[in-house]
C-alpha cells in the first residue's frame, strides 16, 4: 500500500517545469545595437502595456467611480500597519514603513490646517453676523427715538386701568 503524501509529492514533482539552461548561454552574443534595439522594444512593450492598464483603469472608473482620497489614506494606513507587523520578522521593512508613514503624517497636517481654516472661517462669519445685528439694533434705536415701544406702550395702558 502506497502511503499517499508520498504520492502527493510525486504528483507535484512531476508538474514542474522541466530545467531549461540558462537562455544567455545558449544565445549567440548580442552586439551593442542589438542589446540597445531589445532595450527598446522592451520599453515600447512596456509603456504599451502602462497605456492598456491606464485605459482599463480609467474605464473601470467610468463604471464605479474613484475613491475619495481620504478612503485612499485609510488603506494606505492599513498597509502601513500590515508592514509593522511584518517588519518585527523583517527589520529590513522598518525602512519602508518609515518611507510610507511620510505621506500619511503630511495628510494629517493638511487635514488638520483645514479645520483650522474652517474654524477661522465660521469665527469671521460670526463676527460678521454680530457687527450686522449691533447695527441693526443702533439704526432702529435711532429711528425709533422719541417714540415708545410697543411694549412700553402695552405697560402703561395697563397701569393706567389700575386707577
Amino acid at each position: 500500500m502506497r502511503h499517499p503524501v508520498k504520492q502527493q509529492k510525486k504528483a507535484s514533482r512531476s508538474r514542474r517545469r522541466p530545467h531549461r539552461p540558462n537562455s544567455a548561454a545558449t544565445r549567440p552574443e548580442l552586439s551593442q545595437e542589438d542589446v540597445q534595439e531589445q532595450l527598446r522594444e522592451e520599453l515600447l512593450a512596456q509603456i504599451t502595456h502602462g497605456g492598456r492598464l491606464c485605459a482599463e483603469i480609467e474605464k473601470q472608473f467610468g463604471q464605479n467611480p474613484a475613491p475619495e482620497l481620504e478612503t485612499l489614506i485609510k488603506l494606505y494606513r492599513v498597509l502601513i500597519l500590515k508592514f509593522s507587523v511584518e517588519a518585527r520578522v523583517a527589520p529590513e521593512m522598518f525602512e519602508l514603513v518609515t518611507d510610507l508613514m511620510k505621506p500619511v503624517m503630511d495628510w494629517a497636517r493638511l487635514q488638520e490646517k483645514r479645520r483650522e481654516r474652517e474654524l477661522a472661517e465660521q469665527k469671521y462669519r460670526d463676527q460678521l453676523e454680530a457687527q450686522k445685528a449691533a447695527q441693526a439694533r443702533e439704526e432702529k434705536a435711532e429711528a425709533g427715538q422719541g417714540a415708545l415701544s410697543p411694549e412700553t406702550l402695552e405697560k402703561i395702558q395697563r397701569e393706567m386701568k389700575l386707577f
